[in-house]
C-alpha cells in the first residue's frame, strides 16, 4: 500500500510540474509526462536522501519518510499556484475515444509482454523467462542489495567494496517499492509497465504534433511491436540480417522510460516551433495601424509590449531549462539515451530555430549530467580497446555497402514507407528525421561501451521515432484515391508483412522457457536475513543467482556474466587464496582486508574447476560453523562466520605438504606441482616461471627449482618477463587476453584488442611485446603499454600465412621474428614489422597438439625448436640448416617436451608428459 502512495505522489507532483512547462497535445500526453517526470524526480530525491542518510542503519526508510512529507508539501504548495492545464489548440481532426481505445490495447500488449514475462505464480516464487533470466539475476541483485541490504553508496553486489559505475536508478525504484510493501517482480513490473505504456503515449502525442494526424500517432506506436525486418526469411536471415525484437525492451525494462523523458522534451521543441510559425504567419497577415495616437499612449503600448515580451522570454526560457533538467538527470537512469538526446540536440540547433534556447537546454542538460558521466566514465576497467569515433563498432569489418545492407534489411518492410513519407512530407518534418538520423552516426561510427549494447540502443531509440514517418507513408498509401483499389491494396500489403515479422518475432518470447525465483519463502533467504547484518559481504561460489543475493547480500566475486567485471582480474587471485591457502593466519588477514564477514562453502566450491584444493579444514578448525544445509537443498552449504580476531596461538604457518621442485614436479595442484603446463620463462635473475595452465597459476621457483610463489591466472599458456620483471600471460581459455603483471605479481593491466586464443609471448629487443593469436592465425606487435603496433597473418600454406601456429621467437641480436607454424610443418622468418623474409621446413611437425615451441641463442647462433611428439629437441642454425638434436645427459630424459627458455648456457625444457622441467646444459655442444 505504502509503494502505491508513493506512486500516486510522484506522478501527482510530476503532473503539477509538468504543467507549468509544457502545453499538452492530449489528456495522454499529460498523464504520461506526469508519470515519467514524476517517477525520474522522485527516485532522484529518494536516492539522493538515502545517500545522506548513509551512515544510518535504515537509510532507505529515511529517505522514504523524507518524501512523503516533502512530496506532500510540494503538492500542496504547487496546487495553490497551479497554471491552468494549457492544451495545444487546435487539435489535429479525430475521435478522442479512439485514442483512448488505441492506448487501452497498447497497455494490454505491453502487460503481456513485459508481466507475461516476470511475474509471480500461485506458490509465491517469481517466473522469469528463460530469455530474460541471465539480465534479470544482477538487476534483481542490485535491487534486493537496495531493499533488503544497506548499499549506500552503490556497490555492486557482485563485486563487494566496488563502486557501482552503471545505470542504476531503475533498479533502485524498483528496490524502494519492494522496501515499500510490493515484491520484487511487480516492483520491476509496474515501474516498467508505466514506462513502456507512457513512452507509446508519447509516441502517439508527437505523431500528431508532428503531421496533424492522430492516425498517424496511432499507427506509429503501433509499429513499436512490428519492428519490419524480414530476417525471418532464410535467404536474407543468410545475408546477416539481424532481427530488431521486442525482447530488447523486455530485458532492458529501464529503456522506455529514459526514451520517454526524450520524446517528452522533442514534443516541447516541435511545440515551440509551431508557435514560432504561427506567429510569423499572423504577423505577416496583420493589417498595420494606420490611426494616429498621441505619443503618451504609444509610450505606453511600447512598455506593455516589452514586459510582456520579456515575460514571454522568462517563460520560455524556464521551460527550456527544465527540458535540459529533465534530459540532465538521466544518465545515471540510461546513459545511451542521454547522448541519443545530445546527438539530436545538435543537429537541432543547427536544422531548427530557437538556437539559443536549445543551448540553454544543452547547457543546462550538460551541468546536470557531467557528474553522472564522469562518475559511469570512471568505472571503466583496464584501457579502451578502440578509439571513440571508431568505424565498425557494430558492422564487423565494415563498408558503407554492409553497413547500408546491415540497416536495410534489418528493417526492410518500413523503408519504403519511410522513404515515401519523406518525398512527401514539408522541409520541417525532412529535417526533424534528418536530426534523428544522427544517431546512426553515434551507431556506426563511436564505440560509447566496452560491447555493442550501446549502439543498439541508438538503434532502437531511431525505430521508435521513425516508425511515424514509416505510418504516415502507410496512412497516405490507405487514403490514395489516383487509382481506387491500389493505395488500400499496397498499404495491406505491406503492413501484412510488418506485422508478419512482428509476430514471428514474438515466438521466440512466448515459447521460451521459465526459471523460477524463490525468495520470499526460501530458508536460506529467511536465515541471512534474520542472522546477518544488511552490509555484511560473503566469500561464496561466483553465482549469477543464489539466496544471498537475493537476500540483499554482497558477494566478494561474482559470475563472469554478472553486468559487469570490473576489477575481476584483481580478485581471483586473491579469491583463491582465500579458499586454497592452508595458512590460517594469512587467510584471517585477507578475509579482513577484504571486509568479508561469512565464507560459505558448497559443492561448487569444493568439486568446481577455479578452486583446485579447497582449504575447508582451516575453516572448520578454526571458524564458527553457523549454518548448515543439513536437507542439501543448496549443494551442502556450510557457512562459517568470520571472527573479530584469531587465537594467538595459531600460528602463522602454512599447514600444508611441503613443496616440491620445478625439477620434480608432478602431476597434482602442490606447490611446484602441474596440471598441463604449457608456458615457461625465465627472469634475469634466472627465476623460472611456469604457465601451470589447468591448476589456473603461475607457479614461480628459484634459480635452483626451489618454490617461490604462485600468482592466479585464468587457463594461462604463454608467460615471458620483460628486463623491468613485469610479467606477460597468455589465457587462452575463456579470457582469451594477455595480462600484465608487476614482479610480484600484482596486476597491472590487460589487453585483449580482438584476440581469440592467445597461445605463446616473446619479447623483442626493443621491449616490443608479440603474441601468437592462434584462433585468428596471426602474429599481434603490442608496445609496453599495449597499443598495438602491427599485426600479421591469416589461415593459409602460403608466405606470410599460418595453420595451427604455435609459437614465436624473437632474435635480440637481428630483431628477426621467427614464428612456429605447426600445421604447416615450416618455421617462417619476419622482421619486426611483419615483412616475411624466408621459412623452411620442419618435417617432425604437423600433428596437432604438439605445443610446438621455439628460443633463440644468438651467442651460438642457433635456433631451438620442441615438439610433444618427440622426446628432443631440434637445433637449427639461424638460416634454417639443420645441425642436430639435443637431448639432457641420462638418465634425465625428456617427456612430451613443449615450453623452451635459455638462461646462462642451459636451455630449459618443460615436459608436459610428466609436469616437471628438465635442463640441457649448452657449454661443449
Amino acid at each position: 500500500m505504502l509503494a502505491l502512495i508513493y506512486l500516486a505522489l510522484a506522478i501527482a507532483l510530476g503532473d503539477l510540474v509538468c504543467r507549468r512547462f509544457y502545453r499538452f497535445v492530449s489528456v495522454p500526453h499529460r498523464y504520461a509526462g506526469a508519470i515519467l517526470v514524476g517517477i525520474l524526480l522522485s527516485t532522484w530525491f529518494t536516492y539522493l536522501t538515502g545517500l545522506a542518510f548513509a551512515h544510518t542503519a535504515e537509510p532507505l526508510l529515511w529517505a522514504d519518510l523524507l518524501f512523503f512529507v516533502a512530496a506532500a508539501a510540494a503538492i500542496f504548495w504547487l496546487s495553490r499556484k497551479s497554471p491552468k492545464v494549457q492544451m495545444i489548440e487546435p487539435r489535429a481532426p479525430g475521435r478522442a475515444v479512439c485514442d483512448w481505445i488505441t492506448l487501452g490495447a497498447l497497455f494490454i500488449v505491453v502487460c503481456v509482454l513485459l508481466i507475461g514475462t516476470l511475474y509471480v505464480n500461485k506458490q509465491g516464487r517469481i517466473r522469469v523467462s528463460e530469455m530474460e533470466a541471465t539480465d534479470f539475476a544482477p538487476q534483481s541483485a542490485l535491487a534486493q542489495s537496495f531493499a533488503l541490504g544497506h548499499n549506500f553508496p552503490p556497490e555492486h553486489p557482485y563485486y563487494a567494496g566496488q563502486s557501482y559505475h552503471h545505470e542504476f536508478l531503475f533498479y533502485f525504484q524498483a528496490g524502494n517499492l519492494e522496501f515499500l510493501g510490493l515484491n520484487l517482480a511487480w516492483s520491476v513490473d509496474m515501474l516498467s509497465v508505466l514506462g513502456l505504456t507512457s513512452m507509446l503515449a508519447l509516441v502517439m502525442a508527437l505523431g500528431e504534433l508532428l503531421f496533424n494526424s492522430r492516425v498517424v500517432g496511432r499507427v506509429g506506436a503501433a509499429l513499436f511491436f512490428f519492428p519490419g525486418s524480414l530476417a525471418f526469411i532464410p535467404f536474407l536471415r543468410s545475408q546477416g540480417a539481424e532481427t530488431w525484437t521486442q525482447i530488447a525492451f523486455v530485458n532492458q525494462r529501464h529503456l522506455p522510460s529514459a526514451i520517454g523523458v526524450f520524446l517528452l522534451v522533442l514534443i516541447f521543441l516541435v511545440d515551440r516551433y509551431w508557435q514560432r510559425r504561427s506567429q510569423i504567419q499572423a504577423s505577416a497577415t496583420k493589417e498595420p495601424n494606420t490611426e494616429t495616437t498621441d505619443q503618451g499612449q504609444q509610450k505606453a503600448a511600447s512598455l506593455a509590449s516589452l514586459l510582456t515580451t520579456a515575460k514571454n522570454a522568462l517563460e520560455s526560457s524556464a521551460s527550456f531549462i527544465f527540458s535540459g533538467v529533465l534530459l540532465g538527470a538521466l544518465p545515471l537512469w540510461n546513459a545511451p539515451v542521454f547522448i541519443a538526446a545530445a546527438a539530436v540536440l545538435l543537429f537541432l540547433v543547427i536544422l531548427f530555430p530557437y538556437r539559443s534556447q536549445i543551448v540553454v537546454l544543452g547547457i543546462t542538460a550538460l551541468v546536470v549530467a557531467l557528474p553522472q558521466l564522469l562518475f559511469l566514465r570512471s568505472g571503466e576497467t583496464g584501457p579502451r580497446q578502440q578509439p571513440l569515433f571508431y568505424w565498425g563498432d557494430v558492422v564487423a569489418n565494415p563498408t558503407v555497402t554492409k553497413v547500408i545492407d546491415y540497416i536495410g534489411v534489418a528493417f526492410a518492410a518500413k523503408w519504403p514507407l519511410i522513404i515515401l513519407a519523406l518525398i512527401l512530407v514539408s522541409w520541417f518534418q525532412r529535417r526533424f528525421f534528418l536530426a534523428l538520423c544522427s544517431l546512426f552516426i553515434l551507431m556506426f561510427c563511436m564505440q560509447l561501451g566496452t560491447g555493442t549494447l550501446a549502439s543498439h540502443t541508438f538503434l532502437n531509440i531511431w525505430l521508435v521515432m521513425a516508425n511515424l514517418f514509416a505510418a504516415y507513408g502507410l496512412w497516405w498509401l490507405w487514403k490514395l484515391k489516383t487509382v481506387p483499389i491500389l493505395g488500400p491494396l499496397a498499404a495491406t500489403t505491406v503492413a501484412a508483412s510488418v506485422v508478419a515479422g512482428g509476430i514471428i518475432d514474438l515466438f521466440p518470447i512466448r515459447n521460451s522457457s521459465y526459471v523460477e525465483v524463490n525468495y520470499e519463502k526460501d530458508d536460506l533467504v529467511r536465515w541471512i536475513g534474520k542472522n546477518t547484518k544488511p552490509k555484511d559481504v560473503f566469500l561464496t561460489d561466483r553465482f549469477l543467482s543464489h539466496p544471498v543475493l537475493l537476500a540483499g547480500r554482497r558477494i566478494f566475486l561474482g559470475s563472469h556474466d554478472s553486468l559487469a567485471e570490473f576489477d575481476f582480474a584483481k580478485r581471483e587471485p586473491i579469491y583463491r587464496q582465500m579458499f586454497e591457502s592452508k595458512n590460517p593466519r594469512w587467510v584471517f588477514e585477507l578475509l579482513k582486508e577484504n571486509s568479508i564477514d561469512y565464507v560459505a562453502f558448497d559443492d561448487g566450491v569444493r568439486h568446481g574447476e577455479l578452486i583446485r584444493n579447497p582449504n575447508e579444514q582451516i575453516y572448520s578448525r578454526y571458524f564458527q560453523k553457523v549454518y548448515t544445509d543439513m536437507e542439501n537443498r543448496y549443494r551442502k552449504l556450510v557457512i562459517y562466520k568470520v571472527p573479530d580476531s584469531l587465537p594467538p596461538s595459531v600460528a602463522n604457518v602454512d599447514l600444508s605438504e611441503p613443496p616440491v621442485t620445478c625439477f620434480e614436479g608432478g602431476h597434482g595442484t602442490g606447490k611446484g606441482q602441474f596440471n598441463n603446463p604449457h608456458g615457461l620463462a625465465l627472469d634475469t635473475a634466472g627465476n623460472i616461471f611456469v604457465a601451470d595452465t589447468d591448476n589456473g597459476r603461475i607457479e614461480k621457483f628459484s634459480p635452483n627449482g626451489i618454490f617461490i610463489t604462485s600468482i592466479g591466472s585464468v587457463d594461462p599458456n604463454g608467460v615471458a618477463i620483460d628486463r623491468a620483471g613485469n610479467i606477460y600471460v597468455a589465457e587462452i581459455g575463456s579470457k582469451h587476453r594477455v595480462q600484465k603483471l608487476g614482479p610480484d605479481g600484482a596486476f597491472i593491466t590487460e589487453w585483449a584488442p580482438g584476440l581469440y586464443g592467445p597461445r605463446k609471448i616473446a619479447i623483442g629487443p626493443d621491449d616490443s611485446i608479440y603474441v601468437v593469436d592462434s584462433g585468428h592465425n596471426r602474429i599481434v606487435k603490442f608496445n609496453p603499454d599495449g597499443q598495438v603496433l602491427a599485426s600479421w597473418g591469416s589461415e593459409g600454406s602460403g608466405d606470410g600465412q599460418f595453420k595451427g601456429l604455435s609459437s614465436v621467437a624473437v632474435d635480440p641480436g637481428s630483431n628477426r621474428v621467427y614464428v612456429a607454424d605447426a600445421m604447416n610443418s615450416r618455421i617462417q622468418v619476419f622482421d619486426s614489422d611483419g615483412k616475411f623474409l624466408a621459412k623452411w621446413s620442419v618435417p617432425e611437425w604437423g600433428q596437432s597438439h604438439g605445443y610446438e615451441d621455439l628460443a633463440i641463442d644468438s651467442q651460438r647462433g642457433r635456433l631451438y625448436a620442441s615438439s610433444a611428439h618427440m622426446n628432443s629437441i631440434l637445433v637449427f642454425d639461424l638460416q634454417g640448416n639443420r645441425l642436430g638434436t639435443l637431448a639432457p645427459m641420462p638418465p634425465n630424459k625428456l617427456e612430451g617436451p613443449s615450453a623452451l627458455a635459455l638462461a646462462n648456457d642451459k636451455l630449459f625444457v618443460l615436459n608436459t608428459a610428466s609436469a616437471r622441467v628438465s635442463v640441457i646444459s649448452l657449454q661443449n655442444r
